[in-house]
């Protein structure tokens, strides 16, 4: 009896461990931004997957370079769901960072 209850305390732990260790899924697996609805549920409206097309999944303005005459000789230029529709609930970005010499990049914070 006593060997059957320890058992039992060993697997109740191991599932403990399992379910605070896990990191959710995302809500979604595929909902491409629609930038034309009004409606913002979890970063954009989802777009009708029969309306998706390959240009939901690119963006032009990372061929461009920054300006880093700045005091912190780096220029940082984001992309968002907004301009790259792909993106959309995914819980990434992406992002170019420029460089002038001993150009750094400024404390920053990375939510979540």
């Amino acid at each position: 009896m006593a060997n059957s209850t320890l058992f039992l305390g060993l697997i109740a732990l191991t599932f403990c461990y399992i379910s605070v260790a896990f990191d959710p899924t995302p809500l979604q697996d595929f909902c491409v931004g629609d930038a034309t609805s009004s409606v913002k549920v979890n970063g954009l409206a989802c777009k009708d997957p029969n309306q998706v097309t390959a240009e939901d999944f690119f963006f032009s303005g990372l061929q461009k370079p920054g300006n880093t005459s700045n005091p912190f000789g780096s220029k940082v230029t984001p992309v968002f769901a907004t301009q790259l529709p792909g993106l959309n609930t995914l819980g990434i970005s992406i992002v170019r960072i420029d460089y002038a010499p001993w150009g750094i990049n400024p404390p920053h914070t990375h939510p979540r």
